[in-house]
């Protein structure tokens, strides 16, 4: 069985699912630093902490809070919060969905980051590269995380 070749990395980067991606996390960051801006603006700035935008679909706002009683004090707060986004975002928001996803609190159940592994021997268009691999994981989730990280350590010993 013929076995295809692996991409070059400046394909992949010059990919249109890298681009998604890129507009994806960019939309994203938007979209968490207006709910910042938004909790502070209506007093609610403790439960920053604890809660996070994870979509904006079908005019719905998804949010995803540690704990059902943050959930019930952010649908206390509902139409203020909807106000606020009709007011400041682009987008019709004329609902909030909100996910509980309690945290791990355990500190060893927890990953522990690894530190960076120097440069060797690589072309300053390899370096630029994996530094764009490492920024893009520091915004991703898990397992996507681990995979740019990993692919970004093999781009580096290579």
């Amino acid at each position: 069985m013929a076995r295809k070749r692996p991409r070059d990395i400046q394909q992949l980067f010059g990919g249109q699912r890298l681009q998604r991606f890129t507009d994806f996390t960019e939309q994203y960051q938007r979209w968490q630093q207006q709910l910042q801006q938004c909790f502070v603006a209506l007093q609610l700035s403790p439960l920053l902490a604890h809660c996070k935008v994870v979509s904006v679909r079908a005019h719905t706002l998804v949010l995803e809070v540690s704990s059902a009683a943050l959930a019930s004090r952010i649908k206390l707060q509902q139409s203020r919060i909807i106000t606020y986004f009709q007011d400041e975002s682009t987008g019709h928001i004329s609902r909030i969905d909100v996910q509980v996803r309690p945290k791990i609190s355990t500190p060893s159940l927890q990953p522990t980051e690894k530190a960076p592994q120097p440069v060797k021997n690589a072309g300053e268009n390899d370096d630029e590269t994996v530094a764009k691999l490492r920024r893009q994981a520091e915004l991703c989730e898990e397992p996507l995380r681990s995979q740019l990280l990993a692919l970004a350590e093999k781009y580096e010993k290579t």
